[in-house]
């Protein structure tokens, strides 16, 4: 029995409604040999309150009392917080870290002695990742919430209707990853004519709905799919919805996040970019499905298992024994101290 206790946080970023365990993952990690605590109100947002984590066995803590006996911290994103307290050392830090964003804060891990690993860094084509990666897992809800929004902003249905008067909408997905994927089934089940061109926009004269998914790589904006000319093409009344849509733009020209415009062409323009806070519940029992994947596989009876040479988590390990791990994180953190004259 390794007689770690995993904490998980509350989410305290605006919009955040996910939990990153719950009720029903609390008796796989016991078998584990872990504790867990459950910082008071974690769940509220996405409707498991603390009582059913009590009842499947977990402890209900305070802030101070989550950091103080916490071994493994679980979020979904990573913590902020308050003015005098700190992740110790020895602690283990899991959750969407997207660290290029945050190159000093993951120094500041570093320094402290922390261990902190993303979910959102899984390797790609790796088996042995794949129960890990909450991108995946994220993207398959994002694909299949886009597609709804789609359906429900069009002008016209999905569907021939059964007299013949219409033909099915025609639908193009670009994207090649699974909330590509995930939209252009799902759109397909729905009764739409759906062709899936990867980053290719091609024309897009006669679509009724197009839907983007194409992420940006590390550190940068998403590419530009779809200008304005393209939009132009589409007819009054059509849809597009954006799931790369972020504070650094999005694959169609003039989309805001988490916003409905519209076109000069009367096109509705959904800015898409995080559909699976809009569906908590389904959206943090993926995401803890990945964390649970994870703690499988690196706990051992005399503790955590943490070696940055192995393949699946020399990708996902950031900072670990004093050292930034993450070579992009790093080289980011000696340029800016560089340019700032910092030490």
């Amino acid at each position: 029995m390794t007689g770690l206790t995993v904490g998980v946080c509350r989410e305290t970023a605006p919009g955040e409604r996910r939990v990153a365990l719950v009720p029903e993952s609390v008796r796989p990690l016991q078998a584990l040999g872990l504790a867990v605590a459950v910082e008071s109100g974690a769940g509220a947002a996405a409707r498991w309150p603390d009582e059913g984590y009590r009842r499947a066995g977990a402890d209900i803590v305070t802030p101070d009392e989550l950091l103080d006996r916490s071994d493994i911290l679980v979020g979904v994103r990573p913590p902020n917080l308050p003015a005098g307290r700190r992740l110790r050392r020895g602690h283990t830090l899991i959750a969407l870290l997207d660290p290029v964003r945050i190159p000093f804060r993951v120094r500041d891990w570093a320094d402290a002695g922390v261990t902190s690993i993303g979910l959102d860094l899984a390797p790609e084509g790796s088996v042995l990742a794949r129960p890990m990666d909450a991108v995946a897992s994220q993207g398959r809800l994002a694909g299949y919430k886009a597609a709804l929004l789609a359906a429900d902003r069009l002008d016209r249905p999905l569907h021939a209707t059964a007299d013949a008067s219409s033909r099915p909408a025609r639908v193009v997905v670009l994207g090649a990853d699974e909330a590509a994927q995930e939209a252009a089934a799902t759109l397909r089940r729905l009764g739409a004519e759906v062709a899936l061109r990867g980053r290719e926009a091609g024309p897009l004269a006669g679509v009724d709905a197009l839907v983007t998914t194409v992420r940006p790589r590390r550190g940068r904006p998403p590419p530009l799919l779809v200008t304005d000319r393209d939009l132009a093409d589409m007819r009054p009344g059509s849809v597009v919805v954006d799931v790369a849509a972020g504070a650094d733009g999005g694959n169609v020209e003039g989309v805001r996040p988490g916003c409905t415009g519209i076109a000069g062409t009367g096109v509705a323009l959904i800015g898409a970019g995080r559909l699976p806070e809009d569906i908590p519940a389904a959206a943090s029992r993926a995401y803890a499905r990945n964390a649970g994947a994870l703690l499988e596989y690196v706990v051992r009876d005399d503790g955590l298992w943490i070696d940055p040479d192995d393949p699946v988590q020399h990708a996902m390990v950031v900072t670990h024994g004093g050292l930034v791990h993450d070579r992009d994180v790093w080289r980011l953190i000696l340029e800016q101290t560089a340019v700032a004259g910092l030490p």
